[in-house]
């Protein structure tokens, strides 16, 4: 994996035994400002089921546990409902080691859940692979325009979610892409009009 610049990467946490929460985390890793942001997922097979999301941030470090061996990833990373600049308490914590690679280590984590903190100690890391969501048969991978506005880009610059921002620069991307066929379309439609209005 490139550790370097800026890369997605996803993880499953969860204890070796049958029906131990699953924690599912996706992150954006910053490497040159050592900084991480995304999203934590919990789940459990229990009833009533487990939910808990939170939006994550926090920084890594390298450390040489050991003179002979590679260097490790040590991982911080704090959660709430909201960003890391709001009034909203923080309601997940996670401290980690991965390898040197960033594909697996071991971490313990707490979360606030139905009134109450749960720790989860010495999880199993594990790299995941990234999820792409399955285009319909013979349809386009977004069936229909997604506008964007002033105040989506707004809104993403001053939320400091990198993962968002990310998400809508691509979405920007494929609608610049897409300018001459919407060209295209307007002037067809602008003729119609006019073909329409010399009847009345």
């Amino acid at each position: 994996m490139s550790a370097t610049g800026l890369f997605h990467v996803r993880y499953l946490i969860s204890q070796p035994v049958l029906g131990a929460p699953v924690l599912t985390l996706d992150l954006l890793v910053d490497t040159p400002q050592k900084k991480i942001s995304g999203h934590a997922s919990i789940t459990q097979s229990v009833s009533p089921p487990l939910q808990f999301q939170a939006n994550v941030w926090g920084h890594y470090s390298q450390a040489k546990l050991d003179p002979s061996a590679e260097h490790h990833i040590v991982l911080s990373l704090e959660g709430s409902p909201s960003s890391p600049n709001s009034q909203i308490a923080e309601t997940f914590h996670l401290q980690g080691i991965l390898d040197q690679d960033w594909q697996d280590g071991h971490a313990s984590y707490r979360f606030f859940y139905q009134e109450a903190w749960h720790t989860v100690a010495h999880a199993i890391v594990t790299e995941a692979p990234a999820v792409h969501p399955e285009p319909r048969a013979g349809s386009k991978p977004y069936p229909h325009p997604i506008p964007l506005y002033a105040a989506a880009l707004q809104q993403s610059r001053v939320s400091s979610n990198l993962a968002q921002m990310k998400s809508l620069a691509g979405q920007a991307e494929e609608q610049l892409k897409q300018h001459d066929n919407i060209e295209a379309a307007l002037k067809q439609l602008h003729a119609e009009i006019a073909r329409l209005e010399g009847r009345h």
